[in-house]
């Protein structure tokens, strides 16, 4: 099954009348318990690859898979593009910075209570939009949140969320970058791999993300790929399922904790 994806609308009125939009978003793999793998529900809030990715590596820019979805899924990368432009202008006013807060929180409490991903697409792109998120994280203390960021120089604000749980994005152009933000803050590292290489260092309970080119899921068993076959046991537990496997009903986030 293709994968599908959701998109929905939250209109953010100021008290000077001034009125911004916003647009959520959310595929099969990433709806967790809001939806299903056949009808995600829109969990996520997203912004643009690259330039909206202040310290992306070449590695992972050569490897971003939304290169694809802005040419397969226009309209949902068009969102992402105006999110982009709104989310600035509403940083650079602190009474539009405290409304959206609270709207995104009341939206995300009423539309997705399983889970939020922030960033299917885009990264923390300044430290006051760090600090936004936390807002929202604080505001909405029921909801669980997730996300993947390279922009370890503005995860301060983020530090002590306990409903945020921070994965850090690392390949081999930001590795030992990325290594010394794990041991200083505690979170999590996801090694995105695009030739095979698995830093012999890696914390155990780090997750492995296979580029496409090393993935099994077109195999009729997955277990048979080159690259799975030269792992060890102990690396073969960190690979994301739905990533290597392919992605259904059983294998998305939600039933996937790794991340989490």
């Amino acid at each position: 099954m293709a994968t599908k994806f959701a998109l929905e609308k939250l209109f953010v009125k100021m008290s000077d009348g001034k009125e911004f939009i916003f647009w959520f978003d959310g595929n099969g793999k990433i709806t967790v318990g809001n939806g299903s793998f056949g009808q995600p529900a829109a969990n996520a809030f997203s912004l643009v690859q690259v330039q909206d990715c202040p310290f992306a590596t070449q590695t992972c820019k050569s490897a971003c898979y939304v290169h694809l979805l802005e040419k397969a899924e226009q309209e949902v990368h068009a969102a992402y593009q105006h999110n982009s432009r709104d989310i600035r202008k509403v940083l650079e006013k602190s009474l539009y910075r405290k409304t959206t807060e609270l709207a995104f929180a009341d939206w995300i409490r009423g539309n997705c209570p399983a889970g939020f991903r922030w960033h299917v697409s885009g990264d923390i792109f300044s430290l006051r939009y760090s600090r936004f998120i936390r807002a929202v994280c604080d505001s909405a203390p029921e909801v669980f949140f997730w996300i993947y960021t390279r922009s370890f120089r503005y995860l301060e604000p983020l530090v002590g969320a306990e409903n945020l749980v921070v994965n850090l994005s690392a390949d081999r152009d930001n590795w030992q970058q990325a290594l010394q933000t794990c041991h200083r803050f505690g979170f999590r590292l996801c090694y995105l791999t695009v030739e095979g290489e698995v830093p012999p260092d890696l914390p155990l309970d780090s997750v492995i993300f296979p580029s496409h080119e090393l993935r099994g899921r077109y195999l009729s068993n997955p277990r048979q790929a080159p690259w799975w076959q030269s792992l060890t046991p102990r690396e073969r537990r960190m690979v994301c399922p739905p990533d290597f496997f392919g992605q259904s009903e059983s294998l998305r986030c939600g039933r996937c904790k790794k991340c989490f």
